[in-house]
């Protein structure tokens, strides 16, 4: 496996699918449904990237972000903000935050994932 993805969404059916097609793309994934779970996971595992629902119950996917680029354990893990909303003002306001890129759910598309896979995660050890 060559990396490590967390994956936070409130939305246990669409995380959990999540997790199945990182999984079947030859990385770990692992599932949490709110932020305040991620921040526990995130203190005793480092993951390779975070793919961070922006909209959730409680702490909200900007609250998480805000404390993982305060962490100096996980302030350089990126992070791929995703939302049901397409708006390019919340787009802009991840990104001030610290997020690496934004991702509508609406527009999922397997291509998309491969492609933020490719470029956050580490390559592959040729030695292995």
């Amino acid at each position: 496996m060559t990396g490590n993805v967390l994956i936070v969404d409130d939305d246990t059916g669409s995380g959990r699918l999540l997790a199945v097609l990182v999984r079947q793309l030859g990385h770990a994934a692992t599932h949490v449904e709110s932020g305040g779970k991620a921040l526990e996971y995130m203190g005793s595992h480092r993951p390779d990237l975070v793919i961070l629902d922006v909209m959730m119950p409680g702490m909200d996917g900007l609250e998480v972000l805000r404390r993982m680029r305060q962490d100096p354990n996980t302030q350089q893990v990126p992070v791929v903000m995703f939302s049901a909303l397409a708006d390019p003002q919340l787009r802009r306001t991840v990104r001030e935050q610290g997020a690496n890129d934004y991702w509508v759910k609406a527009s999922f598309d397997f291509r998309q994932l491969e492609k933020h896979l490719e470029e956050y995660l580490p390559p592959e050890n040729p030695h292995n």
